[in-house]
């Protein structure tokens, strides 16, 4: 595993605390107050269930890196971790985009639709 350089440290580091603060207001229902929010755990649930999960995918991945990095766990340890954590992750990122994809149309019909 590589050393991180200053600017991914910090990338990683901001990953590994924000995510989780991000994931769990999105769960105690605290930015749910805003439209684009409610609309989208409203008539969107699944969209946003896998967006949590890819919140969560994201922190894990940024704290092994983390550990690996500091020398919690030794590198190979670290790359094998994020290798399995990385390959879930991109079937989850394909699953995110295809259902952004339907979103946005599904949106703009109706946007059509009722102007």
């Amino acid at each position: 595993m590589q050393p991180l350089g200053t600017v991914d440290l910090y990338l990683t580091i901001f990953a590994a605390v924000v995510l989780p603060l991000i994931l769990v207001a999105n769960l105690t229902g605290g930015v749910r107050s805003s439209p684009a929010s409610a609309y989208l755990w409203r008539d969107h649930p699944t969209f946003m269930w896998l967006s949590m999960v890819i919140l969560g995918v994201l922190s894990l991945f940024s704290l092994v890196q983390l550990a690996g990095h500091y020398g919690i766990v030794s590198g190979a340890v670290a790359e094998t971790a994020m290798t399995v954590i990385g390959i879930p992750f991109l079937v989850l990122a394909i699953a995110e985009i295809w259902l952004g994809g339907r979103i946005a149309v599904q949106y703009l019909r109706n946007r059509r639709a009722a102007g």
